[in-house]
């Protein structure tokens, strides 16, 4: 049985998207995000697939520095996904606490352990895709709070620093 041949972007497919943008794929991946950051996640990462994969959009990528903490991010995301109405078709890992793997279709969530991550590199991986990285300050933006008027980023993580 012959190998399936890998996708190959077009030149459109790699320059017709920017981010961030308005589609619901990214405001999902964005508001994942947030509930990550909520609970001190680290290194966040969101990248557009567009283009490059047809098994998702976006994932979003974060490190947490324990077992426990992992956990914690995997069982938090879960729960405030479940609010928002948005069950995960899959989830994977959240026993161990080394890699939990969420799947909501158009969006996969890896929360990692720093060692974990580095070890598998998908960023190295997925190098071609259009990366952002995303921490409290992101969330302070005026433009981020009109595309989630459900959210409120009043007391972002490291919000009591700032004008201090």
């Amino acid at each position: 049985m012959r190998k399936p041949e890998p996708i190959q972007p077009t030149a459109t497919d790699r320059t017709e998207h920017v981010l961030p943008d308005d589609s619901a794929g990214f405001k999902l991946a964005e508001a994942m995000a947030w509930y990550l950051l909520e609970k001190k996640a680290e290194d966040v990462v969101v990248l557009d697939l567009r283009g490059f994969s047809d098994v998702c959009d976006f994932f979003v990528l974060v490190s947490g520095r324990s077992d426990t903490q992992v956990k914690a991010l995997g069982r938090h995301l879960h729960r405030r996904q479940e609010e928002a109405g948005h069950g995960p078709s899959h989830i994977e890992g959240q026993s161990e606490g080394r890699w939990v793997v969420q799947d909501y279709f158009d969006v996969v969530v890896h929360i990692f352990q720093a060692e974990t991550r580095h070890y598998y590199q998908l960023e190295r991986l997925w190098d071609d895709a259009r990366r952002l990285d995303l921490n409290p300050d992101w969330f302070r933006a005026p433009e981020v709070a009109l595309r989630h008027p459900e959210l409120d980023f009043t007391f972002a993580p490291g919000a009591e620093t700032q004008g201090s």
